[in-house]
């Protein structure tokens, strides 16, 4: 079943503030350096928009993303969360409580934006961004089962255990899929930006 996540401690270590600065910067090369970045912890936006941000341009227009953030080391494989099983606790004995979709299909978001660490965990070093509503359709749900399986196990401060069931798409079926797709790594920026000034 491989290691047991714990959701809040994951949780902080994925909003720490270098990370939000470098998402901010992210927003910024995306969207333009006058947008206006609303983060979930406006608990008005929250409500609002049932998303973790909101971008708005400077023309208006008005983004509702989802932010996922994942390590250094991942391959161009990226999850998607399709569906969690809820128990009392971990370990034998334990007792079904419920199941509920994954983000996948939860989330009211019109992008994600998947991004990868550097090593050292504080960084965003590359990063893509595709809108959502190709992969929630019930035709697609069958297309889920072609990908890798990767189950995921959390224990939450209350004691539940959550068995999660991901799939792991390649970048190059989420960039066939999807309505939009954008990406940025860091290294390949840095050439442009060298590139431009010379």
């Amino acid at each position: 079943m491989g290691t047991v996540r714990n959701f809040e401690s994951d949780l902080i270590a994925s909003n720490t503030p270098e990370i939000r600065e470098s998402w901010e910067n992210i927003f910024r090369i995306k969207f333009g350096n006058d947008c206006i970045v609303n983060w979930k912890d406006n608990i008005a936006i929250q409500k609002e928009m049932g998303t973790d941000t909101t971008v708005i341009t400077k023309n208006g227009r008005r983004f509702s993303v989802e932010l996922k953030t994942r390590k250094h080391n991942c391959n161009d494989n990226y999850l998607m969360e399709i569906v969690s099983h809820i128990y009392d606790r971990s370990g034998e004995g334990k007792k079904f409580l419920h199941s509920k979709p994954g983000w996948i299909y939860t989330t009211t978001a019109e992008y994600i934006f998947h991004a990868t660490l550097n090593e050292k965990g504080d960084n965003i070093r590359k990063v893509i961004l595709y809108s959502l509503i190709p992969f929630k359709t019930s035709e697609y749900k069958s297309e889920f089962s072609k990908y890798e399986f990767f189950g995921l196990s959390t224990i939450f401060q209350n004691g539940n255990f959550q068995w999660t069931i991901n799939r792991l798409i390649p970048k190059e079926v989420i960039k066939r899929d999807a309505n939009e797709f954008w990406e940025w790594e860091a290294v390949k920026w840095l050439i442009l930006m060298k590139n431009w000034k010379q």
